[in-house]
């Protein structure tokens, strides 16, 4: 399967997911399936750490080196600490695996994560490397920030004067979609 990604020089994307498990709050009294509910929609998104993790640390990206890898409507904030655990327990235990360098340099060369709103991974860019990050409004799922995009972005962001270059942004997103030859 990855020999046919690599192929099409397409990103591949993961979708956050949650657990996969799906729970039956019918018998749960009201304010308990409520908390229940509201703990599953909050974590739902630390389920893309799976991913990440089985990607890089099975050594898809090492034997792909032009395998791009996006992670979608996960947001950013969990992503520096998974990639320090990462590479912590790769060089404590894990050297064995087919990895020429940390895992944190898989991520910089050959992944990418979209957020809607993420106030902690937007103070966490330089960690995360900016141009490995996108943003994206979720339109039209009713949880998504559209139609105040806008105001989302320069509460987050700040004025576009404080932003990576929008041409250089916009010319990074074409080719890793290869919309540009």
């Amino acid at each position: 399967m990855w020999d046919a990604v690599a192929a099409s020089g397409l990103p591949v994307h993961f979708h956050t997911i949650g657990s996969g498990v799906r729970r039956d709050f019918t018998k749960l009294a009201p304010k308990v399936a409520l908390a229940a509910r509201a703990a599953g929609i909050t974590s739902f998104q630390m389920y893309m750490s799976e991913v990440l993790l089985s990607v890089i640390f099975s050594g898809v990206l090492e034997h792909h080196p032009g395998i791009k890898l996006v992670i979608g409507e996960a947001g950013t904030g969990w992503i520096p600490y998974i990639l320090q655990r990462m590479d912590a327990e790769w060089e404590d235990q894990f050297k064995e695996l087919d990895l020429k360098m940390p895992p944190s340099e898989y991520w910089r060369r050959q992944c990418y994560a979209t957020y809607q709103s993420d106030p902690i991974g937007v103070k966490l860019l330089d960690e995360l490397d900016e141009d490995n990050v996108m943003w994206g409004s979720d339109f039209p799922h009713p949880d998504g920030v559209w139609p105040d995009s806008q105001e989302y972005i320069q509460r987050e962001l700040g004025p576009p004067a404080r932003r990576h270059p929008q041409e250089d942004r916009l010319r990074q997103r074409r080719q890793l979609y290869r919309f540009v030859n």
